[in-house]
């Protein structure tokens, strides 16, 4: 059986291989914003895509502009928090080369008041099983909390099955191009 390890590797080249990424990007945003989730969200939890993810600066705009609460996620210790952020607030790079928040307590915010949060992931299943980067950081975040969530990926990160575990958190939906 192959293991996760193997399989993440296999979809992060897949994944650095995939041409017109931005077009792709762009066509993933409208299919959010057109979708009931969204549509019906006001606080949004997203991140900051890396170099081959989907470009989440369109999303982020588009909440910006249309009076919804954009929160960005922060690793601290090892749990994920959520911070508020505005076009204005300034960001840092984390030990792992993520853009993160810088630690203001005042602008964190209750998870349990998070209304969707759209996740990243190496690959998925249709059915929204997700294999991240091998943290557990969304995974531990996301149980026990009654938020809708989706991954977002290119569609060629869409597989059939993932093995999964029991602390595995199943996405209600997964959108891609």
């Amino acid at each position: 059986m192959i293991n996760k390890n193997d399989i993440r590797k296999k979809y992060l080249l897949i994944r650095k291989k995939i041409n017109n990424k931005d077009i792709k990007s762009r066509i993933i945003m409208e299919k959010i914003i057109d979708d009931d989730y969204f549509k019906n969200s006001k606080v949004i939890a997203l991140y900051k895509s890396l170099k081959n993810e989907v470009n989440t600066d369109y999303i982020i705009d588009y909440c910006l502009k249309n009076n919804k609460i954009v929160l960005l996620p922060r690793v601290v210790l090892n749990d994920l928090l959520f911070y508020t952020y505005s076009l204005d607030d300034k960001l840092e790079k984390s030990n792992i080369g993520i853009l993160e928040p810088i630690d203001n307590h005042c602008n964190c915010y209750d998870g349990e008041k998070i209304d969707l949060v759209i996740v990243p992931g190496v690959c998925f299943s249709e059915n929204g099983d997700r294999l991240g980067y091998g943290k557990g950081y969304y995974d531990r975040f996301l149980k026990g909390k009654n938020v809708k969530s989706i991954g977002i990926c290119f569609k060629e990160q869409l597989c059939n099955r993932l093995p999964i575990n029991i602390d595995d958190y199943k996405l209600d939906k997964v959108i891609s191009d």
